[in-house]
């Protein structure tokens, strides 16, 4: 690899990468819509890009050069525009729902439903009101009866009281769910309620069989954490276990994500090596990779971060078989370019800025962190040197280097681990602290400890159900058992230990302290081709500063 000296040679601050780059001034365009409709900001302030452009185009010295900064300010500025507009007319769309209120007779199809404090929750679509057709979605509440009455894809017939709600903000915040869904109407106090049929879907079919194999073949908790494993379906679980999760740092394993799309594409890659499907040609393979992720997508639902990390899957894997060097950061922004160009209120999810913002860091912040620690492992060792044996100071003398011992490789995996494990968390911990109150204090030990097994351990579970959903389901007890076990076990660490206890809560973060915290993170990373001396620089400049706003808030 070359060093700073040399890539800063070539006179670039950092090298561009245009799809990266193209979903960052996406967010930027949304956000900033966001602040015009929902915050007032004004239209002034894109007067500030201005000198960023201006300041640009004199640092061009050859007409080249000034040609690829134009065409970057364009790209990046349509971008910008795009964002801006999009978001714009996804909460035009929804504020311009026809306004229903009182009693009506609701025809649906249900594709979601859910337990509740006061009874159940049923997400319905293909909606008519009486007798109009409405788009996206509707809640229906039922009470709990119903629960095991309802089938996924039922056609229901209601009759109640329905009410319309096309405000942006609720309670809770910004409602970027039910804008995304366009859920408008919600309807209670149901009179009547009727299943008229069941429209086949192959992909809640699937769900709904698997789901019926889960709940005969484990028992009651084990089956709710199966379910959260492979659907991000929570709302069984038991809250307080739910609760000691997050405060763990390890409840992400429920939101199916890129470690859960990560896991099954490595089963899938392990497939196309190790059996006959590697005398496939090329396009088969990548058809039969990406067919599969597809289909465990659409079980999903096709949320955004199972989506994103598809694109981010299959785009890494289409350059692998052209045999061209693919860059995460460009994945990374494509993948967030797909979501947001389909849904810009995705932005505003948690689920969505913690999975980038963890893919973010492990690019930034890993490869420093590793070579970091395994500077100071070195220096540990050269503390207490180790005997070598007669062969092995031949060896060393003849310049030959020594096959890593089991002590070495464990070493090297520990460090690999807790390096990606730091860097995701890094960056994404301000976020945790602004959505949820707190920081974990034992994710890092916990991440470590079950990340490796929870791949293996999904892909397994995975396939024992889809064996499971292929045999009568009576025998999905015995070919299911071993994950009971396993499952209590794991229980009972949270069960013994309550990680609240170690999380960190209380802080308040100003706006100007996210920028610092962020701008030294991006000027630790060895992405810059700046001299060393200058990252570390900026970095404590960027850390300083944001501890005195820290200090600043807590006086204030």
């Amino acid at each position: 690899m070359a060093t700073a000296k040399e890539r800063g040679a070539t006179g670039k601050l950092f090298n561009f990468r245009p799809v990266f780059f193209v979903a960052v001034f996406l967010c930027l365009g949304i956000l900033f819509a966001y602040g015009e409709l929902c915050r007032g900001v004004s239209a002034l302030w894109l007067l500030l890009w201005l000198p960023c452009v201006g300041v640009a185009l004199c640092f061009c010295r050859t007409k080249r050069r000034l040609i690829n900064t134009l065409l970057g300010v364009v790209l990046l500025g349509t971008a910008f525009l795009v964002g801006t507009f999009s978001f714009h007319r996804q909460l035009e769309q929804f504020s311009d729902a026809e306004y229903y209120e009182g009693r009506v007779v609701v025809a649906g199809r249900v594709v979601e439903k859910e337990k509740i404090s006061y009874g159940i929750r049923v997400y319905l679509t293909d909606v008519n009101v009486d007798g109009n057709r409405v788009d996206g979605k509707l809640i229906a509440y039922l009470p709990y009866g119903y629960y095991d009455e309802l089938q996924l894809s039922d056609e229901l017939l209601l009759q109640g009281e329905i009410a319309t709600d096309t405000a942006y903000f609720d309670e809770y915040g910004f409602r970027a769910y039910a804008i995304r869904e366009n859920t408008v109407y919600t309807i209670e106090n149901v009179d009547e309620c009727r299943i008229t049929g069941n429209t086949f879907d192959v992909f809640l079919a699937v769900r709904q069989r698997a789901e019926r194999v889960i709940r005969t073949g484990l028992d009651e908790t084990p089956a709710e954490i199966a379910l959260g494993v492979l659907f991000g379906q929570t709302s069984g679980i038991e809250s307080g276990l739910y609760a000691n999760m997050r405060f763990g740092g390890i409840a992400h394993i429920f939101a199916v994500s890129g470690l859960h799309i990560g896991a099954l594409f490595g089963f899938c890659m392990l497939l196309m090596r190790k059996t006959v499907l590697q005398k496939a040609p090329k396009p088969v393979r990548f058809l039969l990779v990406g067919g599969l992720l597809l289909f465990y997508a659409g079980i999903c639902g096709f949320s955004p971060s199972v989506v994103r990390a598809t694109v981010l899957c299959l785009t890494g894997y289409f350059g692998t078989l052209l045999s061209t060097r693919t860059d995460f950061l460009q994945s990374l922004g494509l993948g967030a370019i797909v979501i947001l160009l389909l849904d810009p209120t995705a932005l505003f999810n948690v689920g969505f800025q913690l999975s980038f913002l963890s893919c973010l860091g492990i690019t930034l912040l890993a490869r420093p962190l590793r070579l970091g620690m395994d500077c100071l492992c070195a220096k540990i060792r050269s503390l207490f040197p180790k005997k070598l044996s007669q062969e092995e100071r031949e060896a060393l003398e003849s310049g030959d280097t020594l096959p890593p011992n089991v002590s070495e490789r464990i070493r090297r995996l520990t460090v690999g681990a807790l390096s990606v494990s730091l860097s995701a968390q890094i960056f994404t911990a301000p976020v945790c602290l602004w959505a949820f109150g707190y920081v974990s204090g034992s994710a890092l030990l916990l991440n470590v400890l079950f990340v490796p097994i929870f791949s293996v351990v999904f892909v397994a579970l995975l396939s024992a159900v889809v064996v499971a959903c292929c045999l009568p389901i009576a025998v999905g007890s015995v070919v299911l058992y071993v994950f009971n076990v396993l499952v209590f076990g794991m229980l009972l660490l949270f069960e013994a230990v309550d990680f609240s206890a170690f999380a960190i809560t209380g802080l308040q973060i100003p706006i100007g302290g996210y920028i610092c915290y962020y701008g030294c993170c991006i000027f630790c990373t060895d992405k810059w081709n700046l001299h060393r001396a200058w990252r570390v620089f900026f970095a404590l400049l960027f850390a300083i500063s944001f501890i005195l706003q820290l200090i600043v808030g807590k006086i204030s």
